[in-house]
């Protein structure tokens, strides 16, 4: 899964350039972050592996015992990685730490946030949906905005309506170790309905910032796949227990694809504009500002603060 967490971190400095129209900054600082998320993410698996002591069937991979002394070295990593992220910036840093102690919270038995309805969910949300985009957008050094703010927010449900979709398949096993999650106390397809409410209302607030001009409105075809995605989620819920593998793979695939439409066609309009030489990307929103900003390509922008000594002003 570790793909999914850097995409995450991407997602967040990506925005931040998105949003003011900015030329590639800090590159290094985003490869630093990302060894850094790396880390904690390694250091989580490790943790939860050592409190759960699982020997069941592993997604992606296979089964293999779980090594002593493994809790030292996933401590030992979160140290590591907080330094790094420190390095990288002060923001980034925070993130780190904050959601360093979040892992720890979910998997050291004398907590075991995971094995509660809210602990699981809590964690996941905070370090995957709001902490870990941030870290990607903080090493861009601009300021927070309210659009950020509100798609930050969108974005976080969509991330926690993942988690309820992967208990799907978790409820026998919650209910053997005596865990209280959602899945273990009221079944599959409760999970699913969650996992069903979190997704499409994330979805619904993204078009409803494109139909008022704080994304771009072309994003408003997102609109019907809405429909798709939320079909998919009805027929996995009739399935018994949960459904299997297959059924998760589909429903995957039809958020991938909408995601890829969507994204395609966003970018399709920000080449439009810049070909007209209008501005771009987030600049082009009612929510852009557009008359803080000379009307540049990010390309051309950068080389006007090349020239001129100074970055331009960002809304």
């Amino acid at each position: 899964m570790l793909p999914y967490v850097l995409l995450l971190v991407a997602a967040g400095y990506g925005w931040a350039h998105w949003d003011r129209a900015l030329f590639v900054h800090r590159v290094g600082a985003l490869l630093g972050v990302m060894v850094a998320w790396s880390g904690l993410h390694v250091a989580t698996l490790w943790l939860n592996a050592d409190f759960d002591q699982d020997e069941g069937e592993v997604l992606f991979g296979k089964s293999v015992p779980v090594p002593k002394g493994i809790a030292v070295w996933s401590y030992a990593t979160l140290l590591a990685s907080t330094g790094i992220a420190f390095y990288c910036g002060f923001w980034a840093g925070v993130s780190m730490a904050i959601c360093a102690a979040l892992a720890v919270a979910y998997s050291h038995p004398r907590l075991a946030w995971k094995a509660h309805a809210w602990g699981g969910p809590l964690v996941n949300v905070l370090g995957y949906g709001l902490l870990t985009p941030m870290a990607g957008f903080s090493v861009v050094e601009v300021p927070l905005n309210p659009r950020t703010v509100v798609v930050w927010l969108a974005a976080a449900l969509g991330v926690l309506g993942t988690y309820f979709a992967a208990q799907a398949f978790q409820a026998e096993d919650d209910r053997a170790r005596g865990y209280r999650t959602l899945v273990a106390t009221h079944g599959p397809r409760v999970a699913l309905q969650a996992a069903r409410l979190c997704i499409v209302a994330g979805l619904v607030i993204g078009c409803g910032l494109a139909a008022i001009g704080w994304l771009p409105r072309v994003a408003l075809v997102a609109l019907p796949l809405i429909v798709w995605i939320d079909l998919g989620f009805q027929g996995w819920m009739r399935l018994p227990n949960g459904g299997d593998e297959r059924a998760a793979r589909t429903q995957t695939q039809r958020l991938l694809v909408s995601g890829l439409l969507t994204f395609a066609l966003v970018f399709a309009d920000y080449w439009m504009h810049m070909g007209r030489n209008q501005p771009v990307a987030g600049l082009a929103t009612l929510a852009g500002h557009p008359e803080d900003r000379p009307m540049l390509s990010p390309l051309e922008m950068w080389r006007w603060e090349k020239a001129n000594g100074r970055r331009l002003k960002t809304p």
